[in-house]
């Protein structure tokens, strides 16, 4: 049985609904999980909001007797797969548990199509080559190696050149991995949270099929 943590900053909005969707659709597409949610700054015992709530009700989920948990060394353990709310998120979750990295990942980071998985890729190779060549210019340089200098501007400017507009449509679609926070907004905004997670979860149960099936 998969053991899902959903993490947001107070678990009051955003990983509650994630976890009653998910958990929701689990059942109806019969899947066996657990889930829970936490929060990286939450106070243990809250209810959640109102609004949230109210949404949850709306799709027929009662969520009401969820009480906000903070994020603790035994749920990072129990869980086999965590997915926060926001890349800030992932990014405190790390440095707090570090041993936690490989099963972190942002909902929306997760849940990415296998072409653009293949686009970071691509680019996490193509700056690494960057990075290497890099370094030997600068080692040509320290060696007064003028011949090999020019040989690796003229390879690191080709490079660069050819991942510059990879690089922007990368960086563009992780400046959208945010899962907007809804706490203090009116019940509407807390309705296109949730219409955006359920989106996530539904592509995330769509990855889980497939991988199933193969």
């Amino acid at each position: 049985m998969k053991r899902v943590l959903f993490v947001c900053t107070g678990n009051t909005c955003r990983s509650p609904m994630a976890e009653a969707i998910l958990r929701e659709k689990a059942v109806k597409g019969g899947f066996r999980l657990e889930v829970r949610s936490a929060g990286i700054s939450a106070m243990n015992g809250a209810s959640p909001s109102d609004a949230a709530l109210q949404v949850m009700k709306e799709k027929g989920i009662d969520h009401s007797s969820h009480r906000s948990r903070a994020l603790c060394e035994e749920w990072v353990d129990w869980a086999d797969l965590i997915l926060t709310m926001t890349p800030a998120h992932k990014q405190m979750l790390i440095r707090y548990y570090p041993e936690a990295v490989d099963k972190s990942h942002t909902l929306k980071e997760y849940t990415l199509g296998d072409a653009q998985k293949e686009k970071v890729k691509t680019l996490q190779r193509l700056e690494a080559e960057l990075e290497t060549r890099r370094a030997l210019l600068e080692k040509a340089r320290k060696e007064g190696d003028h011949l090999r200098e020019k040989d690796l501007q003229v390879e690191l400017k080709e490079r660069e050149v050819s991942s510059a507009s990879l690089r922007k449509e990368v960086n563009e679609m992780l400046s959208r991995m945010d899962v907007a926070d809804p706490f203090g907004g009116d019940v509407e905004e807390y309705r296109r949270c949730a219409a955006e997670i359920e989106v996530q979860v539904e592509k995330l149960l769509d990855r889980w099929k497939n991988e199933r099936k193969s």
